[in-house]
């Protein structure tokens, strides 16, 4: 959905301030500046950072929000470096950097209905590692919000992290690994890895699992072998390059450029 094709103006502005998911770190939020506006994508700069670690969004992400949106949800803000959390403050910080925070209204597309999905935070479940993908590892969900939750790898790093939806090809019930003859990947350090039970590990840790019913079959992409279009380059995301689609599985497809 977030890549089909806009329907409403980019709005946003160079120098616009907001928060907003850092994309290597995926539990963190941060205090962010439109840096470039590109079409329908913007260029996102860390405050206080050097460029080398901007990156690219499209206007409607879900990983981006208004100004003061962590205080309001809960959710725990980086403040720009030099700056100490508790002592952080937006409008004074709008004040001494003479700029705009990007208006609400920018962010309408996350006011969608949220249907209840039957994930709560503290649940588990098998997940793949996106970074390892051949990996399918014991999680948690430790954070929701809207029709998202956070996926994080037990024992392991938050930089490992990503959000998803109930329908993601990557997550799966407790137990799923069994039942299809994979192998689960436990927590680091566990002492009974060799002997794992899920049932043994949701009582040590006096967790629920996903129930089997939250997990969503996400439909078929429809992409064949051939296909043309416009692919974000990776390594230098400034530029929309001409693709080829060369291979396909049931959730992803191999582009060529």
């Amino acid at each position: 959905q977030y890549q089909s094709f806009p329907y409403n103006k980019n709005g946003f502005k160079v120098g616009m301030k907001l928060e907003g998911v850092d994309p290597e770190h995926q539990s963190i939020y941060c205090v962010l500046t439109v840096a470039e506006v590109c079409g329908y994508r913007i260029r996102l700069h860390f405050d206080g950072y050097p460029d080398c670690y901007d990156f690219w969004v499209n206007a409607d992400s879900s990983d981006i929000h208004p100004v003061g949106w962590c205080e309001k949800t809960g959710h725990k803000l980086h403040p720009p470096k030099g700056y100490k959390e508790e002592e952080f403050s937006w409008p004074s910080y709008l004040k001494a950097c003479k700029a705009q925070a990007a208006p609400k209204s920018l962010f309408e597309n996350q006011n969608t209905t949220v249907i209840p999905s039957g994930f709560r935070v503290g649940m588990k479940l098998e997940a793949v590692d996106k970074k390892n993908p051949t990996f399918i590892c014991v999680a948690t969900v430790t954070d929701m919000v809207d029709n998202r939750f956070l996926v994080h790898f037990d024992n392991w790093d938050e930089s490992y992290d990503y959000w998803c939806e109930a329908a993601s090809p990557h997550i799966h019930p407790v137990g799923w690994c069994k039942e299809h003859k994979r192998t689960l990947i436990t927590p680091p350090d566990y002492p009974h890895a060799k002997h794992f039970s899920w049932e043994k590990y949701l009582e040590e840790t006096s967790s629920l699992p996903a129930p089997a019913r939250a997990f969503k079959v996400k439909p078929s992409h429809g992409f064949q072998k051939n296909m043309k279009l416009e692919v974000v380059d990776k390594r230098n995301p400034v530029f929309i390059r001409v693709a080829t689609i060369v291979d396909t599985d049931d959730y992803r497809i191999k582009v060529s450029f």
